[in-house]
């Protein structure tokens, strides 16, 4: 599989199924162990997902593969988002409405949004980026 394939089977099954796929489905799409660790290196290196500090998949932005306090839910369906922004991004790369599940950082409350209709909805505050964009591959996982 070519990474291009392999990156979109990446992004298919974290949008058909919530997270990652298993270490197994990357060896089969792969050809093997060595093939699927060197795949992934060559994917997180091209900044088009982003490896935990054992290889694993952590992030396929917008996706998580873990809780980060950020989700997105859809009918029954949930993915969990990196940050705020990623919140907006998944409802926008599925063509889906949502609630977005997080609270506020200054209160602790819950927000009030939802992506209806393409729009954001429910929006009373604002999502402040203390880091610029030029700089968030310093520290994605931070950022």
């Amino acid at each position: 599989m070519h990474d291009a394939e392999l990156r979109y089977s990446i992004y298919r099954t974290f949008a058909d199924a919530g997270g990652p796929p298993t270490f197994a489905q990357l060896v089969a799409w792969c050809g093997g162990s060595e093939a699927a660790q060197a795949a992934l290196r060559r994917l997180h290196d091209a900044h088009t997902i982003v490896l935990d500090a054992d290889g694993a998949i952590r992030m396929a932005l917008p996706f998580s593969a873990v809780d980060t306090g950020h989700s997105v839910v859809s009918g029954d369906e949930s993915w969990w988002a990196n940050c705020a922004w990623d919140t907006l991004a998944i409802p926008a790369a599925l063509d889906i409405d949502a609630a977005i599940e997080a609270t506020w950082l200054d209160t602790g409350e819950p927000v009030d949004l939802a992506i209806v209709d393409g729009e954001l909805r429910h929006a009373d505050g604002f999502i402040h980026f203390e880091i610029p964009a030029r700089r968030w591959w310093d520290d994605i996982v931070e950022t």
